[in-house]
């Protein structure tokens, strides 16, 4: 694990901030806690331009409560993975795209725009991903908030009891 302790070092060296936020999960897994939109971009600039991890590989959403948490693995020449979290308010989820860094995240992307309502600031124009045409816009099946029993397939609508039929 000496390479993924040397990444640490130099990302803690470079960032300061990091410096207890940062994790060697095991060989080949370095992981961050939540970081803001401007924490966590500045973070993957350098780590592609510098320490060259250059392949993209997923990106999985996560409802945190007020909290939506985007985490983004990529991975260097040596296939250590560098597993960075990125962290919005629910209320405003708001993250720059990385397709430009990594065009294969694109589809990922559109996935946190549909099933968890981010707003990916440069996402180029395309799909609605993986929901079928016809969704009822607003509605992010992967929030927690959102049940799956109140969904018509039929109409294609959200149907939340009201207040008062929560009452009875």
């Amino acid at each position: 694990m000496e390479n993924e302790l040397n990444i640490v070092k130099i990302l803690c060296e470079k960032f300061p901030w990091l410096t207890d936020r940062i994790t060697v999960k095991k060989a080949k897994q370095i992981i961050t806690n939540a970081m803001t939109p401007e924490e966590f971009l500045s973070i993957v600039q350098y780590a592609h331009d510098e320490l060259q991890f250059s392949r993209g590989h997923h990106v999985v959403g996560l409802d945190d409560g007020d909290q939506l948490g985007l985490l983004y693995l990529i991975s260097d020449p040596n296939h250590i993975m560098l597993m960075l979290r990125e962290s919005v308010p629910k209320s405003n989820p708001v993250v720059r795209t990385l397709s430009g860094l990594y065009p294969c995240l694109m589809m990922h992307e559109r996935e946190l725009v549909s099933l968890f309502g981010v707003i990916v600031e440069g996402l180029p124009e395309g799909i609605h991903y993986p929901l079928p045409d016809g969704w009822p816009e607003g509605n992010y099946p992967m929030r927690k908030e959102w049940n799956p029993d109140y969904f018509n397939r039929n109409t294609m609508t959200y149907e939340p009891p009201t207040e008062k039929e929560e009452q009875k």
